[in-house]
């Protein structure tokens, strides 16, 4: 019984001693093997710089850097923060197994935010795998950073869309006071990439213009390159002539980057006013006078300006029948109701007798430079100058002829009653010869 108890310890102390050195033999075979490791060996993108708003392709290759183990389980994830999404897709990738000192590839697209400015932005790669060693599993972790270049000049294509007013027009050189016209504009877009929407449009002409027989608004859905616009406007009747603005309000949207932004501008045309003129001419103190051939004679007359703009640079003359100038004079501008009276300022002398059909012309120039003129048809007879003598010369001549006859009944009456004393006398001294009387001579 002793022998067999002493058996049994001499086995129960081998059995210790044989165990611990498997134990420490195991340890010894397990710590010849390295923890396997995942890092990157390649990174590629499809563009040398992705433009905002743009995509671009990246390509990674990783590496299980054991000779002996093989890893499991591998979970990676994609990041580029808020500059660079992963595009049509999630951003995870997984992998059942990556070989020991083998290689795993992939590809993921990434979209560009349209904010982004130009420069080098980070995309981080961050890997979760597991790995048997010895029997025992075991887990392990891996972080990889990357980057990718971002265009300033792609950037630049997408800047803010601005709206302004590329050209207009109202019909002519000027709008007539009390008119209505059509205002054509035409709005462009500045960008090239974004559609500006949305777009609601105010017009304003102040006291000047109103609108005629509709409002002032209007409205456009989507401007992408430019529209023309067309309103019916009245000019107010009661507006001095000059040139008066019109404010065009625009407000609209836009969508950048997927994020809707609102602007606002505004913008001026001018339109010039013109007041018809209205010119007449007034009393013509020639007309059917009689005037003295030989005499200088004062063509008094007026102008009238009764229209609502001044007219300038007048200039009057008188034409004779066949239209050659008889007399003319400058008399510079007449403002919108006021008039012009002649001061002997068309001095005339007629050189022959008779009906005398004149002409008067009122030559200027309106506010909108047009050269215009108004006339005035009148007659005048000229007649022969008389000698305020010559009546009394007449009455004079016939005196002096009454008189020469007077002297001459004188002279005959003498002789008469000489005459008749003679044949008294002769008759009597017959008579005293055959009566024997004595003749007496006294009478």
């Amino acid at each position: 019984m002793k022998k067999f108890s002493k058996i049994t310890a001499l086995l129960v102390a081998l059995i210790l001693i044989i165990i611990p050195s498997f134990a420490f033999a195991e340890t010894a075979q397990v710590s010849q093997n390295l923890s396997p490791s995942l890092i990157s060996v390649g990174f590629t993108a499809d563009k040398s710089s992705v433009a905002p708003g743009g995509t671009v392709k990246l390509e990674f290759k990783l590496k299980n850097t054991s000779n002996s183990i093989d890893i499991r389980n591998v979970n990676i994830r994609l990041s580029g923060g808020e500059t660079l999404i992963v595009n049509n897709g999630g951003d995870g990738v997984y992998a059942d197994r990556i070989a020991k000192n083998s290689t795993y590839s992939f590809s993921k697209t990434f979209y560009c935010s349209p904010q982004a400015a130009g420069g080098v932005y980070p995309v981080t790669l961050s890997a979760e795998y597991e790995y048997f060693d010895g029997g025992e599993k075991l887990s392990s972790s891996a972080e990889i950073n990357y980057s990718v270049h971002v265009s300033q000049s792609a950037s630049s294509e997408l800047l803010t869309p601005q709206l302004l007013i590329s050209d207009y027009s109202y019909g002519g050189a000027y709008v007539a006071g009390g008119s209505a016209f059509d205002l054509h504009f035409t709005v462009k877009n500045t960008s090239k990439n974004i559609a500006v929407q949305n777009v609601v449009l105010k017009l304003s002409g102040g006291d000047a213009f109103v609108p005629d027989g509709e409002t002032d608004t209007d409205y456009a859905e989507k401007i992408s390159s430019q529209l023309e616009f067309t309103k019916k406007l009245k000019c107010a009747s009661s507006v001095v002539s000059g040139t008066y603005p019109i404010t065009l309000s625009v407000s609209y949207e836009y969508f950048d980057g997927g994020e809707k932004a609102t602007q606002s501008a505004e913008f001026s045309m001018s339109v010039r006013v013109q007041q018809p003129e209205s010119v007449e001419f007034g009393t013509v103190a020639l007309s059917g006078q009689s005037v003295t051939v030989g005499q200088e004679q004062d063509c008094a007359f007026t102008v009238i300006n009764t229209g609502k703009s001044a007219v300038s640079n007048g200039r009057v003359k008188l034409l004779d029948s066949s239209g050659g100038e008889l007399a003319s004079a400058y008399i510079g501008n007449i403002e919108a109701g006021e008039q012009f009276a002649s001061n002997y300022t068309l001095p005339v002398t007629f050189k022959t007798a008779g009906n005398q059909n004149l002409t008067l012309v009122f030559e200027y120039e309106n506010d909108g430079g047009e050269k215009k003129s108004v006339s005035s048809d009148f007659s005048v007879t000229a007649e022969e100058q008389e000698d305020p003598y010559a009546e009394l010369q007449t009455q004079t001549d016939v005196a002096q002829g009454e008189g020469d006859y007077t002297l001459f009944y004188i002279l005959g009456a003498v002789a008469a009653v000489i005459i008749l004393i003679v044949v008294i006398v002769v008759v009597k001294r017959k008579k005293a010869k055959k009566g024997g009387e004595e003749f007496n001579e006294e009478i």
